[in-house]
């Protein structure tokens, strides 16, 4: 069994939560599961000092340059990743998720996705593959499927509407478990969205893995 994880960078404010990146290799290697991490090679929307917590407005970094650190430096373009090759995709959660995937952040209305990422979860979806989202990234998926389904995703509680803004529907969920749409193999689980406990967070990571796991044994 295979799974794509799809990176957004390098730490929690900018890019894809490290935490939530390493429990959810945790658990695809604790389950057998083989991975591959992949990410777009484009620059992060922007980069965020996480001491002083402020935006180095002089300084740019690249999304997969990035990511490589949490990967070891086992990564691909996003562009070469071919679904056929894998069972499912999991999108780890982090600030990144919605700022360099999206206009979620940077604009209101209605919420794109970048046109790589919107296709990979496009296609996963279109030949019914395991997708997964973790923290934010629910809300990225649902946007991306919005124009096709309205996928039912957890952000823990919603009380901004965000994933309403997605287009989705919202299902509120503890941190330590996961809500699944099970018509359009779409699972998510809240981790950090409430700033919860870690080992809360790694239930809630676990689960969902678990879930996935079995939803592709099943197939």
């Amino acid at each position: 069994m295979n799974c794509a994880v799809l990176l957004s960078g390098c730490g929690h404010m900018d890019g894809s939560e490290i935490r939530e990146s390493v429990l959810v290799l945790l658990e695809l290697d604790r389950l057998g599961v083989r991975f591959q991490c992949c990410a777009p090679d484009i620059q992060q929307c922007d980069v965020v000092n996480h001491v002083s917590k402020s935006s180095e407005s002089q300084t740019a970094r690249n999304i997969l340059v990035e990511s490589a650190r949490i990967a070891r430096g086992d990564i691909v373009n996003i562009k070469s990743l071919r679904v056929h090759e894998f069972d499912m995709l999991i999108v780890p959660g982090g600030f990144g998720v919605a700022k360099n995937f999206s206009n979620l952040v940077s604009q209101s209305g209605s919420v794109v996705v970048e046109d790589d990422v919107n296709s990979l979860i496009r296609e996963f979806h279109r030949v019914r593959k395991a997708i997964g989202g973790v923290c934010i990234a629910p809300a990225i998926i649902a946007a991306a499927l919005s124009e096709l389904v309205k996928v039912k995703v957890t952000l823990g509680d919603d009380t901004d509407g965000i994933i309403s803004r997605c287009g989705g529907e919202h299902v509120v969920c503890p941190t330590d478990g996961f809500v699944v749409d099970e018509e359009n193999a779409v699972f998510s689980c809240s981790a950090y969205m409430r700033d919860d406990r870690l080992h809360r967070v790694h239930l809630g990571i676990q689960k969902m893995v678990e879930g996935m796991v079995k939803f592709c044994n099943s197939r």
